[in-house]
């Protein structure tokens, strides 16, 4: 099986889309999350695991942007979670893709056999800026409120968040755009690390593929090739090519360009970076 994992905004609805144009099972379309103005190509996302993925979030009181410091799962999020993966037995290769992996791979670690995690990434500044133009970031009010709570791993510039200014945050990123704009932007590098820093801490090189989303628009085919190869499904030169068609590059909005970064996420982004850009090999491409 393959895990699909990484920042939100980071290409994981284009990796899914293409290993499953190659074949790869990913649930009945009633089972997919549908299309929406945040992503009109679609997200490939099995609504199950995703529901699953927010109750184990929910349950150790945390959400998809403000990410626990561990997790607490319920006992029956387990027995769950293990019916969902049942319905794929004798479907292999298959795939469940979420940017919520990257936090609660703990607890699918523990329910799978030792599984391929895609690890997609982008460069942060063109994350955090796509976060700030979608519509994923609920009412300010709920969005400040958590992550300047005491235990938020997501630490604001403004510094320590005590009640007053807290409230005052609520108010001022309320009714002015701007500074709603820069709390989400700030708060998406720091997301940014913490989803790429936990993704790295649960999963070793072997059994995991950093794949950059700038490398999927520039040169899909290799970099699909290169995916498959690591995941082990073969594909026929045709059955590839089709799949790469659904790449363009209008679907990058957004653009790092000179963008200044914390020298610990840079040196994360760095090393992410070099892991990604490792040779490539077409060994799984069959004549």
């Amino acid at each position: 099986m393959i895990c699909i994992a990484g920042m939100p905004r980071s290409g994981t609805s284009l990796a899914a889309q293409l290993l499953h144009r190659c074949g790869v099972e990913i649930g009945p379309a009633d089972q997919l999350m549908p299309p929406s103005s945040n992503n009109s190509d679609g997200f490939w996302e099995n609504l199950r695991f995703v529901d699953l993925n927010e109750r184990l979030l929910r349950a150790s009181g945390a959400t998809w942007f403000a990410p626990p410091r561990t997790l607490r799962p319920a006992p029956a999020l387990a027995k769950e979670a293990a019916a969902i993966i049942a319905q794929f037995d004798g479907k292999e290769p298959w795939l469940w893709k979420d940017p919520r992996n990257a936090i609660t791979l703990p607890f699918w670690k523990a329910l799978l056999p030792p599984m391929k995690v895609v690890l997609c990434i982008r460069h942060p500044a063109e994350t955090a800026a796509s976060l700030v133009a979608s519509s994923l970031i609920p009412p300010m009010r709920s969005f400040y409120w958590r992550i300047t709570r005491a235990d938020s791993l997501i630490r604001l510039r403004e510094g320590e968040a005590r009640l007053d200014r807290r409230l005052m945050g609520i108010v001022h990123t309320s009714i002015s755009q701007e500074k709603r704009r820069a709390v989400i932007y700030e708060a998406g590098l720091q997301l940014w690390r913490i989803y790429n820093t936990r993704a790295l801490e649960e999963t070793n090189p072997a059994d995991r593929i950093v794949t950059h989303y700038e490398d999927v628009l520039a040169n899909p085919r290799d970099e699909l090739a290169r995916i498959l190869d690591f995941a082990g499904v073969r594909v026929s030169p045709d059955v590839l090519a089709e799949a790469v068609r659904a790449v363009s590059p209008v679907l990058r909005h957004q653009h790092a360009g000179a963008a200044q970064l914390d020298p610990g996420v840079e040196a994360l982004y760095a090393g992410l970076l070099r892991e990604a850009r490792a040779p490539r090999t077409s060994a799984n491409i069959s004549a």
